[in-house]
């Protein structure tokens, strides 16, 4: 089976998006409020070029894509109780132990109930994930009589509904866990869909033409910051609109590295950026409070950064990575036929 190095390099740039948005731009033209109007307007500008919570959306496409591929156009579905315990000993095990790491370290936090980091904090798109895993084998099923983009179809009728009804809702601990699952579902499925019909779906691309597709993601991105910060159209709203867009960007990179390699540090930073995702709060958290780290200077978060990527290699050695060797005793495919697969475009 094939395996897309594109997207672990993804992994990293986006889970690094998400890090740099809790930790903060850094302060290349100082920080905001400075005397100095010319800088100050920079400053302004340049903190806006990095939007996490737009990278999460992206993540969505990605899952769904690594959940499907392996079961892509095969006559037998998934087998359940296998996928189960591959998925939840590969996820829940590093995040169980980054909820007790944060509870020792921080012991206000909150595991259960009103606040609970499980919902409050970056855990929230994994609890998601959660959520589809657990419906995946039922829709796999599902799509060998009605097709994957029919799935896809109806998944927005209850997504827009939920966009309609919680308008003009800010955030995603706004309106609950079932409903921000219903509304990123449809990006969710896109990414089992590309992974269904991905020979069908791929371009040539020229170098020209994949900037232009990352020039526009990262437009979307700043697009959708600016969106929730000064106008009613939070997140809520412009999560789906961001997973199209992400959608075809993320089949270009699919089609423009098909026969390319990535660059290796952002491969192997790739393989670990699981590990960044769900250890970077802490880190930052640690730095900032404990070692007295400030983002708004230079050094400082050069600093704050390089305790960050360090700390979440360790989490990957010690915890992510076993967990990782552990599921993957647990075999996912039995030799059953691939179906016939459309031909390359």
């Amino acid at each position: 089976m094939r395996r897309y190095y594109v997207l672990d390099a993804l992994r990293c740039l986006l889970a690094l998006c998400v890090a740099v948005g809790h930790a903060g731009v850094f302060p290349l033209f100082g920080v905001v409020g400075q005397h100095d109007v010319v800088l100050d307007m920079l400053a302004r500008g340049w903190r806006t070029t990095v939007y996490g919570p737009a990278a999460v959306i992206a993540f969505f496409v990605i899952s769904g894509f690594c959940i499907h591929f392996p079961f892509a156009r095969r006559t037998k579905a998934s087998p359940v109780i296998r996928f189960y315990a591959r998925r939840y000993i590969r996820i829940l095990v590093p995040v169980t132990c980054t909820v007790v790491l944060f509870k020792i370290a921080l012991p206000s936090t909150v595991i259960f109930g009103s606040g609970s980091i499980l919902w409050h904090s970056t855990l929230w798109s994994i609890v998601c994930e959660e959520l589809y895993y657990a419906v995946y084998p039922l829709l796999n099923r599902a799509s060998k009589k009605v097709g994957w983009s029919y799935i896809v179809i109806a998944s927005l009728v209850p997504a827009i509904f939920v966009c309609w009804y919680y308008f003009p809702a800010v955030d995603w601990q706004d309106i609950g866990v079932v409903p921000t699952a219903l509304t990123l579902f449809p990006v969710w499925l896109s990414g089992c869909y590309m992974a269904e019909n991905l020979p069908a779906l791929l371009r040539t691309y020229s170098p020209r033409g994949i900037w232009l597709w990352r020039a526009a993601a990262w437009v979307t991105m700043w697009a959708a910051l600016v969106l929730h910060s000064h106008t009613i159209f939070h997140q809520t709203v412009t999560g789906i609109a961001v997973g199209i867009v992400y959608y075809f960007w993320l089949r270009a990179e699919i089609s423009f590295y098909l026969h390319r390699k990535p660059w290796r540090v952002l491969v192997w930073a790739g393989q670990w950026s699981y590990s960044l995702y769900l250890i970077h709060p802490l880190a930052i958290a640690i730095g900032v409070q404990t070692l007295g780290l400030s983002p708004q200077s230079r050094l400082s978060w050069l600093v704050l950064m390089s305790f960050t990527l360090l700390s979440s290699y360790v989490f990957y050695l010690l915890i992510e990575r076993p967990s990782h060797k552990l599921a993957k005793r647990i075999p996912m495919v039995d030799r059953a036929p691939l179906a016939p697969a459309p031909e390359v475009a």
